[in-house]
């Protein structure tokens, strides 16, 4: 019986650290940032709503990668600063992304 609680207990408690790390590591990929800004750029330049963008947005699965996304719409229609360069908005939304996972 001890060793059903204990193989319990490892098994509920390491499973949380690797699916973190499992969803962290998908902030670490700068390419799929990246193509995710330039599809929201892209998107606003068509004349695409922030409406249209923001149900995009929410229909990404992974809650870093979502955040991620809203980081980048929120870069490309904020009325008052532009972006610099996509490489910025990629920057912020790995910040997001991974700010999701380590509160």
């Amino acid at each position: 019986m001890k060793r059903l609680i204990l193989s319990a207990v490892i098994a509920f408690g390491i499973h949380p650290s690797l699916s973190i790390a499992q969803t962290i590591s998908e902030c670490n990929d700068r390419q799929r940032l990246t193509e995710m800004a330039m599809e929201v750029r892209d998107r606003l330049a068509r004349g695409d709503s922030e409406d249209s963008l923001l149900m995009w947005a929410g229909n990404i699965e992974g809650p870093g990668l979502q955040s991620a996304a809203y980081k980048a719409i929120e870069a490309y229609t904020f009325p008052y600063q532009k972006p610099g360069s996509v490489s910025q908005v990629v920057t912020v939304m790995h910040y997001m992304c991974s700010k999701t996972y380590r509160p």
